[in-house]
């Protein structure tokens, strides 16, 4: 006698109360040796039978390089056929388009607007392409007034929807109906009879997944995948999905923000770290095609106001960076140090270089930094940036809004060139800005 976790599928000859893979508790289901035998002995018939009837395919590279040379195409290998979503901004995160075939997964927190973006791109799809929306956490009749409020249900609506959670009848769908594009939303609400997990567990997303990833290269069908966040603040249950599917996407934002960004974290047919900038109306998604003017909203007569730049894939954004220091009432406590769209470790590492380089001693302050728009930026070309909102804020001095501070620091205090440097100089310099960069060490900013 076996037994199996349904949440993570390890298995062990005792019966236990706490997963040791997992950590789960009561999670271990009786798993019959006969059962299992015979489901082995089935699949493993069933297989050599697929082996005698279908024989595995393969591909010559230069037969594949020579018939698109014979057609006239760029002999490439990464020339796609791609589809258009209607949005620009998800285009360019994805890299032109959707590619026939592609498996996309879509993460965020609850009520970000995944289903949101995804019912509009859905809809603008139907209108010359067949497109199935697979609608596990809503009833038909919820799904329909929802998308008569955002896009409004008219004669000519094409868009399908099923509520259907078996994954083996939805690939059968795909398999018999010919679908452009289909949208799973979520992966979490599906469940395959191969597995003893409940619907969102480890074991049924694996199976879900990669059943959806096998009809999806079968038949050249796009499909897009909802995966939602736990706890813990990580893609859940699909984190095993990623090495599967081509491109992850990820939607950030603040809960009472309008502003939503769409950056992609993987990308097998386009570039990563692309970003698309979006804002949450009472209709629905609507692009936001200059981001900067989103990020950047001071007037310049306030201290502690810097303007800096960032590549994102392959855009420039200017962004505004905040800071404000606070004398702490007779020095009691910790020092704090918040901050807002940067990581606190590097924020705490510029306090201590600029205590201890620039001539600004901080000890005695209580230090907050926040990035203009809800944007978060990994990006070291923003510490420039950083350093002089904060010596602005002690100082109360302001910084002219036309310059742009752009630069990585090291602990010496130096000023080092960052990537895409050049690029920001001349989006910088087209826009009218001033591009601060040439500063060599942290106490002359």
């Amino acid at each position: 006698m076996k037994y199996q976790c349904n949440n993570c599928g390890a298995q062990s000859l005792m019966w236990e109360g706490k997963c040791s893979s997992c950590n789960e508790w009561g999670t271990y289901e009786e798993l019959a040796e006969t059962e299992s035998s015979t489901k082995s002995s089935k699949s493993s018939a069933s297989h050599n039978n697929s082996l005698q009837t279908k024989p595995a395919e393969k591909l010559v590279i230069s037969e594949f390089y020579n018939s698109k040379k014979k057609k006239g195409a760029k002999a490439k290998v990464d020339s796609h056929s791609r589809i258009s979503t209607g949005f620009s901004e998800f285009d360019r995160v994805l890299g032109g388009g959707i590619v026939e075939g592609e498996v996309i997964l879509l993460s965020g927190e609850p009520g970000i607007g995944k289903s949101t973006i995804l019912l509009q791109l859905s809809d603008l799809l139907s209108k010359g392409k067949k497109v199935l929306y697979v609608s596990g956490e809503e009833s038909s009749a919820q799904f329909a007034n929802r998308y008569d409020r955002l896009v409004g249900i008219t004669e000519s609506s094409k868009l399908e929807v099923t509520t259907e959670i078996d994954t083996d009848a939805i690939a059968s769908m795909i398999e018999n109906e010919g679908y452009d594009m289909v949208v799973i939303d979520s992966i979490q609400s599906l469940q395959s009879p191969r597995s003893r997990g409940y619907p969102g567990s480890i074991s049924q997303v694996r199976i879900s997944g990669q059943t959806l990833m096998r009809a999806a290269k079968d038949n050249n069908t796009a499909i897009l995948i909802v995966g939602q966040i736990n706890k813990e603040g990580s893609i859940a249950g699909p984190k095993v999905l990623e090495h599967l599917v081509d491109c992850v996407l990820y939607m950030e934002g603040e809960k009472f923000n309008a502003f939503r960004i769409l950056r992609s974290m993987k990308n097998r047919f386009g570039p990563t770290n692309e970003i698309g900038v979006f804002e949450m109306t009472g209709g629905g998604m609507v692009e936001v095609t200059n981001p900067s003017e989103v990020f950047l909203q001071s007037d310049g007569n306030a201290s502690g106001s810097v303007v800096s730049a960032t590549l994102q894939g392959s855009r420039v954004v200017f962004i505004e960076v905040q800071a404000l220091c606070v004398e702490r009432d007779g020095g009691a406590g910790p020092m704090r140090r918040v901050a807002n769209g940067i990581k606190k470790s590097r924020l705490e590492m510029l306090c201590a270089v600029l205590s201890k380089r620039g001539g600004v001693f901080l000890g005695d302050k209580d230090v907050f930094v926040n990035v203009v728009g809800g944007l978060n930026i990994a990006d070291p070309a923003v510490d420039l940036a950083v350093v002089a909102a904060i010596k602005s804020s002690v100082k109360d001095n302001p910084v002219s809004n036309k310059k742009v501070f752009v630069g990585e620091i090291g602990l010496t205090g130096e000023i080092r060139k960052t990537v895409g440097r050049d690029l920001v100089e001349k989006e910088g310099k087209r826009l009218g800005y001033e591009v601060v960069t040439g500063v060599r060490y942290v106490g002359k900013v």
